[in-house]
């Protein structure tokens, strides 16, 4: 079989990866790769077990894979450096990295509420697991699963300090790096040995499939990766690889313009909280107060970053820029007074659908203490799409304004 990930297109740009890094599995003249539906495929002339898709491509159930998962497996090694497969979902790819590496302990950081479930039902498929913090020392640790940017907070971890104490520990580090793909981030270059991305989000990219990822830095544990996902039907449909192969033609094109657009909309937000502060040398304005009094709180990668005499320093301990070197991520999230605060300006946003999930093209707004109880009820996660920075601006100053009337209005009654 024909080697998935092609080394020729290692070296070139990242949007010239996404478009011609499966070019070597092509076999028809289309342009666009075709989405084979089929779920079995006719044996070699010669051999069952011989080549039956081109010079030297195999395949025979769809559940194993199909050309359309190997093109867009090629697609995605290339870009994250490492070997991709491809799954049904984030959560199910999730399990097969618990279900290869086998973890008796494992030190978990703040992540989706989604991986948490997904560790709780392999503590109970298998028994004797052991969770801890990721501030915990590393002692007996199997595997530390952090998630960098986090979710829903769009701030990073240092990950090579904690490939570090990782490795220190003879543990594995997981890198859930959903928020910030290629080129935002390349976690295998902090020392990271398995990234895990949910397709569903900025790769596919257009809130249209559900798909996931497990990258490892050798194809050795690929067969392995391939066989279990086989056995236990963990694969993507022809349907979603066809339609996150699409979207990996103009990945970087997409998620460098959103994370442009969310450190501007950061930006703007944290200059209308501070200047609604008073300061012995400043105070605020009515307008000010009107657009900045109800915001506790912004948080995002681009924060964990000042200026002091016009040189950019980290205020985190490690080089966030250096980890991020073409963003930070299009998700921030924004922390009112109160919840009453936080859901008015979620449904007075109108360019910003309200609605939950991340990293498609339209701007998203979601109270995440709607779906996971131990979020904050004043915290709104934002994910920044591809429309006008002036106009997502507006947007907010308009949904601002709107709380300022109505809390204005209450407060004579």
């Amino acid at each position: 079989m024909v080697e998935i990930k092609n080394p020729l297109y290692d070296s070139v740009a990242v949007s010239t990866q996404s478009i011609h890094a499966d070019a070597h599995l092509r076999v028809t003249a289309d342009i666009s790769a075709p989405i084979s539906v089929t779920t079995t495929f006719d044996y070699a002339k010669d051999s069952v077990d011989g080549y039956n898709y081109g010079p030297d491509q195999r395949y025979t159930y769809s559940r194993d894979t199909t050309p359309v998962v190997a093109k867009t497996e090629a697609a995605l090694s290339t870009l994250t450096e490492g070997f991709a497969v491809l799954y049904g979902s984030g959560l199910s790819a999730a399990l097969a990295v618990l279900i290869e590496h086998k973890p008796k302990k494992l030190a978990l950081g703040k992540c989706y509420f989604g991986i948490q479930n997904v560790i709780q039902q392999y503590q109970q498929l298998v028994g004797c697991v052991q969770v801890v913090g990721i501030e915990c020392a590393f002692d007996g640790v199997d595997l530390v699963w952090i998630e960098s940017p986090i979710n829903p907070s769009g701030e990073v971890l240092d990950l090579c300090g904690y490939a570090l104490r990782a490795h220190a520990a003879g543990a594995l580090l997981v890198v859930d790096a959903t928020l910030a793909p290629p080129p935002l981030s390349y976690p295998f270059r902090q020392g990271a040995d398995i990234v895990v991305h949910s397709a569903t989000k900025y790769l596919g990219g257009h809130c249209d499939l559900l798909a996931g990822v497990v990258v490892t830095k050798s194809a050795a544990s690929v067969a392995s990766l391939h066989q279990t996902r086989s056995t236990l039907g963990l694969g993507a449909g022809s349907l979603e690889s066809w339609l996150l192969l699409r979207s990996l033609r103009t990945l970087s094109l997409r998620v460098v313009q959103q994370s442009r657009t969310a450190a501007r909309l950061v930006a703007l937000l944290e200059s209308h909280r501070r200047a609604a502060c008073a300061t012995a040398c400043h105070h605020p304005s009515a307008a000010e107060l009107s657009l900045g009094r109800r915001i506790a709180a912004i948080h995002h990668a681009s924060l964990q970053f000042s200026s002091c005499s016009g040189i950019a320093q980290s205020t985190c301990g490690f080089d966030v820029a250096k980890q991020h070197p073409n963003g930070f991520g299009a998700v921030f999230a924004v922390r009112f007074a109160s919840k009453s605060q936080a859901l008015f300006v979620a449904r007075h946003l109108k360019l910003h659908r309200f609605a939950t999930s991340l990293g498609g093209v339209e701007s998203l707004v979601d109270w995440r203490h709607g779906w996971d109880a131990s979020a904050d009820p004043t915290l709104l996660r934002v994910s920044v799409g591809l429309e006008s920075y002036d106009d997502l601006a507006n947007d907010w100053k308009q949904a601002l304004l709107a709380l300022d009337t109505s809390e204005a209005a209450a407060a004579k009654l």
